[in-house]
C-alpha cells in the first residue's frame, strides 16, 4: 500500500511539478490554500505532509506557512512534516526545524534533492514508530526467545514457525502468565511483516470509550479533552500487526466497529468522517471460554469466526515443567541484570522448592518469584525464595480439593472455617485471573448482574486489597 502525501502549496506549478516527481513512489493530494489542506487531512489518511513556508501572507498572519507548521505539529503531531523554501532562506528552515519539521528542501526543484528529502524523511519517521514499539517491548520485559526443549515447547515453535509466514488471523489461547504475547511477537518477527510495527493493546484493561479511542483513533474536537488529531492502533499498525491481548473483554459496541475494519480494511477515526485504509494483521489471545461467550452472547459470533481462522494453545509451565531449570537459569541471569547484581545460581534445594510447585501463574508467576529472591539475596547463589502459596499447589493426591485440604492444620479447625479459607483463596484466585477487576472476576466466579457489588462485599469481608475503581 502506498504511502499518502499531501501537498501544501498555492502554485499550481509547483504542486503539478511536486505531483509528477513523487508519483510513482506515493499517493499525492493536493492543497492550494489551508482551508483545502485542512479538509485533505480530515477526509484521508496522510502519512506526511510537503509544505510550503512561503504561503501567501494575510495582514493578521504574516508567517502563515510557520503558523501552520506550529498548528500541524500542536493538533497532529503523528504526521510527520517536510518544508519548502528558497535556497536564500536557510535560517527559516532550520527554524521549521526546531518547531518539529523533519526536513527541508528548495525552490526551484532539485529532482534529486526532492525525491531524496521526502524518501529520507518518510524512513525516517517510520523507523522513529518502530523504535518506540520496540522500546515499549523492552518496558514490559518481553523475552526474545521461547526456552524449552520438552515436546509441547518443540510444537508450539514448530507451529508459529508453520502459520507465521500466512497472512491469517491467529488466535492465542493459554493461561495467564504463559506468554501469550510472546508467540504473537515471534509470529510477528517470523513473516514477512516484520518491518513494519508490531502493536500490541490489552483489552481487558480500558473502558469501551479509551478502547475505541486508542483502536481507531480521533479528531480534534471528537471528545471533551481531545485538543488535538491522534492516530489509532490500526494506523500505527499499518503494514504491521495488531495484537489484541485478552480479546474476551472487547466490549459488544467495540467489536461490530472491530469487525467492520478487518472485513472491509477501512475505518473511520472517532469524530471524523474520513475513510482510512489500513493493511494489518491482526492476532489475538484469550484466556477465557470464547465459545461460551458466544453462546451467551457476550461476544458476536460474526467475529468469533473472523479470529478464529489458525488457533494456537500456549502450554501451562505444569505440562512442560521439564524445562524449568533452563527457564529459572535464564530468568535468574536477566533479573540479576536488571537489579545491577551479579549471580548466576540457584541453590539445589531453591529448585527442588521450585519443581514441587504447581505454577499456577505459569511463567510470569515463576519470574516474579526469582525477582523477589533476587533482590533479597545477599550472596551470588540464590539460597531460599518467598513462600509459594498459589491457590491448587502439587500434592501426592491428584485432586485439587484434596490438595487444598491437605494445607489446612491437622487439629481444631471447623467447618465454617475451611469454607471461609476456600472461599478466600477462590475470591483471590478470580481476582488475579482477571486482572483484579472486580466485575470480570465475579462474573467468572458465575455471580451474574450483581457480580461487582458481590465482589466487593467479599473483599470487605475478608480484607482484601483491591485499587479503587476496580
Amino acid at each position: 500500500m502506498k504511502q499518502t502525501v499531501l501537498v501544501v502549496d498555492d502554485n499550481d506549478i509547483n504542486r503539478l511539478n511536486l505531483k509528477l516527481l513523487l508519483k510513482e513512489s506515493y499517493n499525492i493530494l493536493e492543497a492550494g490554500d489551508l482551508e483545502a489542506a485542512d479538509a485533505a487531512l480530515a477526509g484521508h489518511r496522510v502519512d506526511m505532509v510537503v509544505l510550503d513556508l512561503a504561503l501567501p501572507p494575510d495582514p493578521d498572519n504574516p508567517e502563515i506557512g510557520m503558523g501552520y507548521l506550529g498548528r500541524l505539529r500542536q493538533e497532529s503531531p503523528d504526521t510527520p512534516v517536510v518544508v519548502i523554501t528558497g535556497h536564500d532562506e536557510r535560517a527559516l528552515a532550520f527554524r521549521a526545524q526546531e518547531m518539529g519539521a523533519l526536513d527541508f528542501f528548495g525552490k526551484p526543484f532539485d529532482p534529486d534533492e526532492v525525491k531524496g528529502t521526502i524518501d529520507r524523511s518518510m524512513a525516517a519517521h517510520w523507523q522513529a514508530m518502530r523504535e518506540q514499539e520496540m522500546q515499549r517491548a523492552l518496558e514490559t520485559r518481553v523475552n526474545s526467545d521461547l526456552l524449552g526443549e520438552s515436546a509441547a515447547m518443540q510444537a508450539l515453535r514448530a507451529m508459529i514457525a508453520q502459520v507465521a509466514a500466512a497472512p491469517s488471523t491467529v488466535l492465542i489461547r493459554g493461561e495467564t502468565g504463559t506468554g501469550k504475547e510472546l508467540v504473537a511477537r515471534q509470529l510477528h518477527a517470523a513473516s514477512n511483516r516484520a518491518s513494519h510495527p508490531f502493536i500490541a493493546i490489552n483489552c481487558a484493561a480500558m473502558n469501551v470509550e479509551l478502547l475505541e479511542s486508542e483502536l481507531f483513533g480521533y479528531e480534534k474536537g471528537a471528545f471533551a479533552g481531545a485538543g488535538k488529531r491522534k492516530l489509532g492502533w490500526f494506523e500505527r499498525a499499518s503494514g504491521g500487526t495488531l495484537f489484541l491481548d485478552e480479546v474476551a473483554g472487547l466490549p459488544l459496541p467495540v467489536q461490530g466497529k472491530l469487525l467492520r475494519a478487518l472485513e472491509s480494511g477501512e475505518f473511520s477515526r472517532l469524530g471524523g468522517e474520513a475513510i482510512i485504509q489500513t493493511d494489518v494483521r491482526l492476532i489475538c489471545s484469550t484466556r477465557e471460554d470464547l465459545e461460551k461467550q458466544v453462546a451467551v452472547g457476550a461476544f458476536r459470533d460474526d467475529l468469533y469466526y473472523r479470529i478464529h481462522v489458525v488457533e494456537i494453545e500456549v502450554p501451562p509451565l505444569r505440562e512442560h515443567i521439564e524445562d524449568l531449570t533452563k527457564l529459572a537459569d535464564a530468568i535468574l541471569l536477566r533479573k540479576a541484570a536488571m537489579c545491577g547484581k551479579r549471580m548466576d545460581e540457584l541453590s539445589g534445594e531453591v529448585m527442588e522448592q521450585l519443581a514441587r510447585y504447581s505454577w499456577p501463574g505459569n511463567v510470569r508467576e515463576l519470574e516474579n518469584v526469582i525477582e523477589r529472591a533476587v533482590v533479597l539475596a545477599a550472596t551470588s547463589v540464590v539460597e531460599s525464595i518467598p513462600s509459594l502459596t498459589g491457590p491448587q499447589p502439587v500434592g501426592d493426591d491428584g485432586d485439587p480439593l484434596q490438595q487444598w485440604l491437605n494445607q489446612l492444620p491437622d487439629s481444631g479447625i471447623r467447618a465454617e472455617k475451611a469454607v471461609a479459607a476456600f472461599e478466600k483463596q477462590l475470591v483471590e484466585a478470580a481476582l488475579e485471573r482477571n486482572h483484579h477487576i472486580k466485575a470480570r472476576a465475579g462474573r467468572w466466579l458465575g455471580f451474574g448482574d450483581r457480580a461487582k457489588d458481590k465482589m466487593r462485599y467479599l473483599c470487605d469481608k475478608y480484607d482484601i486489597e483491591v485499587k479503587e475503581g476496580l
